[in-house]
């Protein structure tokens, strides 16, 4: 037969490790820091973009795999940003340090980009406009297997939009 005193022992026991745990749980909830980054997001209208191309590509007889690259989709958006906040020109003068970003990740190779500002943010126009681009019609039917788009606007409604284009092996 258990004696009162033991019991008692045991409750005061219980008591002091429910004390102990509580003042812990706060320990652990702000000693856990939170990792914000780096990560992308990508926008819904850079993924429709990514979708008009591919369905191009594919009535015109190239429908090979053609991804959505997330690493390229970092660096197109990076782009994107540098045009709407005229650090670089509306031009792939300054794609080079991207590439180069991209390349220590991986093998890309056949890298082609195509860069555009416009008002719309309609994916069929953009296609349209990318088309009419110089070149802008054989650059996205190469021979490619990953594609990154980067949209970002300015303050005045014009989107600049970044389309890179490579080939990788599996």
């Amino acid at each position: 037969m258990l004696s009162f005193s033991y019991l008692n022992v045991n409750v005061k026991i219980m008591k002091k490790f429910r004390l102990i745990f509580l003042l812990m749980i706060p320990l652990f909830l702000f000693s856990c820091d939170k990792d914000d980054g780096p990560y992308v997001k990508i926008k819904s209208i850079e993924n429709l973009i990514y979708q008009e191309i591919r369905d191009f590509r594919v009535e015109e007889s190239e429908d090979g795999p053609f991804v959505h690259q997330v690493l390229m989709v970092g660096e197109a958006q990076i782009y994107s940003y540098k045009m709407a906040n005229d650090v670089v020109g509306v031009n792939t003068d300054g794609l080079d340090e991207h590439w180069d970003a991209l390349l220590e990740k991986y093998s890309f190779y056949n890298l082609n980009a195509l860069v555009l500002k416009t008002t719309s943010l309609d994916e069929d126009e953009i296609l349209d406009e990318l088309l009419l681009l110089t070149d802008g019609e054989a650059t996205l039917l190469e021979d490619l297997t990953q594609c990154g788009v980067g949209v970002e606007s300015d303050t005045e409604g014009n989107n600049y939009i970044t389309i890179l284009l490579a080939k990788a092996d599996s």
